[in-house]
């Protein structure tokens, strides 16, 4: 079905209330294993549509944050979807503690009732703060998608800036820098304000449901089983010693090769002296030649991305009122996956067409799955199909480059290595901010510049705002996805692996990340990364193995 055609409904609440209820008393009245399947079978349908309807809003208000009807809705569903998820644990709380648990554990695999046990942390007491949450992210966003930059006598959204920011003329580029800069500067209180009640209501929910702080809550809500936040600072450590130093290096060339003394922050989206490779097309353009490469690719990314432009599941180009960023997400009636972006003709717009096609490929391999938790892998395990996509498509880049194929392959290598210490930056500030709740929002700021100092030293933004420490106002997931930062990094040291393995030997490779694909959220990160014949960046020493590797792969990139 085409997304237009997909019909929307808000969600009458009295109906679903008594659905969570009725299903929680036929758990606990059930006579026998096969009863209880039956029963989760069927609440899984019900959760689907469920959770189809709630995105069709979410999506259409994305497209355009000015639309009156779906802002009521969203309004509602803010509201709403407190409520929905307390009342889904509950029924969580009844299949975790089913008298035919072993049974059960057979059909639905131990991994279930470990992401069962997660959900449980939530009750009633949440729900007054998830609304709360979910209305300051909410604000934020409208900020962002309404926001109006006015640069050389034309007016840019957020999302629109990112070419004018890789311009090769040096003063072009650091007055858009200084454009974007004012607005986020302008908008500085509330920024401030409306992340200073995020972490004062984030951090009462904790207390409410018996947590010391949000740190630990929040990797409940994110199913992390794997792993907890000591072992997330010692990974962070070992970004310290092994990518800080060669980010480094990297922007000492790229000075170099642009023939810059005083490297400054604003320099650094430009990679080439005659400016960066950008593809040679429009959106069309971009569509046409990126179904070629999926249909050679494989046969099952080919009718992936035919079935993705058969029934429009795709909002690709940047526009006035749209949400900033870009997503993928899943309407599992429908067995369809959904991506959001917002091209800006740059070499961003292929990052996208790869990345989130990375995800959307991985949701639709794992539709198979019954339990809608069992579609999506957790965050961490997620951002290895789109990160590693971006590289398992390099082979066509010449369709959408042509002649600067490898300046397109330099700069996103490049990027993908000078990425992670920033990653680890934005994860670590999270930490600070929500160990030290009641630290003012200048402290934090102060905090934030101190760590992107230690894990960039060379940083120079030449602008006292961002040296204040405000940088990460931009930074969408500190407000509305704490502690999610750090699963792109994770992901990205397994897609660099994936890269690796990819030159050596390409079929082999392909197989190995669809077989990652098909298993979707039925195994954790640990375990999926083993199915994917990956090594763990958390507990080896891959880092230390893959980085001078990397090093040498993209000083022979010929450009």
């Amino acid at each position: 079905m085409k997304f237009k055609d997909m019909p929307y409904t808000r969600p009458d609440m009295e109906k679903v209330k008594k659905i969570f209820k009725e299903t929680k008393e036929k758990i606990e009245n059930a006579n026998s294993a096969l009863e209880q399947i039956k029963i989760i079978e069927e609440f899984a349908n019900f959760k689907k549509d469920l959770y189809t309807n709630i995105e069709i809003a979410n999506i259409r208000l994305s497209v355009d944050t000015t639309d009156e009807f779906y802002e009521n809705e969203n309004n509602f569903l803010d509201e709403n979807k407190p409520i929905i998820e307390t009342l889904n644990t509950e029924v969580s709380r009844a299949i975790y503690n089913s008298k035919f648990r072993d049974e059960l554990e057979n059909k639905f695999g131990k991994h279930y009732f470990k992401l069962l046990e997660c959900k449980l942390v939530l009750n009633e007491k949440a729900i007054p703060f998830m609304q709360k949450e979910n209305a300051l992210s909410t604000k934020y966003d409208k900020i962002i998608a309404n926001s109006k930059i006015i640069f050389r006598g034309k007016e840019y959204t957020v999302s629109q800036m990112p070419p004018l920011l890789q311009n090769p003329d040096r003063n072009f580029r650091k007055e858009a820098y200084q454009a974007r800069a004012k607005f986020f500067e302008e908008h500085q209180e509330e920024f401030d304000n409306i992340y200073d009640e995020m972490v004062k209501v984030r951090t009462e929910m904790a207390h409410a449901l018996g947590y010391e702080n949000y740190v630990d809550l929040q990797y409940k809500l994110l199913n992390r089983t794997d792993y907890n936040h000591e072992d997330v600072a010692k990974y962070r450590e070992k970004v310290l010693k092994t990518l800080t130093p060669l980010a480094i290096k990297i922007r000492e060339k790229q000075a170099e090769r642009l023939g810059i003394k005083d490297f400054k922050y604003f320099d650094e989206a430009c990679d080439f002296k005659d400016g960066n490779s950008n593809p040679n097309g429009d959106v069309d353009f971009i569509v046409k030649n990126a179904q070629k490469m999926y249909s050679e690719l494989s046969t099952e990314t080919g009718k992936f991305f035919d079935f993705m432009i058969e029934n429009e599941l795709m909002d690709l180009v940047a526009k006035p009122k749209k949400r900033v960023g870009g997503y993928c997400t899943s309407l599992d009636k429908y067995k369809s996956p959904f991506i959001f972006s917002n091209f800006n003709g740059t070499k961003g717009d292929i990052d996208v067409i790869t990345h989130e096609a990375g995800h959307a490929f991985q949701c639709y391999m794992s539709q198979y799955q019954l339990l809608p938790e069992y579609v999506w892998p957790t965050y961490d395990a997620a951002e290895i199909h789109s990160m590693s996509m971006e590289f398992l498509t390099w082979p066509w880049m010449e369709l959408f480059f042509g002649k600067n194929a490898n300046k397109f392959k330099y700069s996103a290598l490049k990027g993908a290595l000078t990425f992670i210490p920033y990653g680890v930056t934005i994860d670590h500030f999270q930490h600070y901010v929500y160990e030290n709740p009641n630290a003012t929002p200048a402290e934090r700021r102060k905090k934030y510049h101190e760590l992107e100092l230690m894990y960039k030293p060379d940083l120079d933004y030449d602008n006292a705002f961002y040296d204040s420490g405000a940088f990460w106002f931009a930074q969408g997931h500190v407000f509305w996805a704490p502690f999610y930062y750090i699963d792109y990094t994770l992901a990205q040291v397994c897609a660099f692996q994936y890269l690796l393995k990819y030159l050596d030997n390409k079929e082999k490779t392909l197989k190995e990340y669809t077989t990652l694909c098909k298993a979707g959220g039925s195994k954790s990160f640990f375990d999926l990364i083993e199915i994917g014949k990956l090594k763990n960046p958390m507990n080896t020493d891959i880092l230390e193995e893959i980085v001078p590797k990397l090093e040498e792969l993209l000083k022979n990139i010929e450009i």
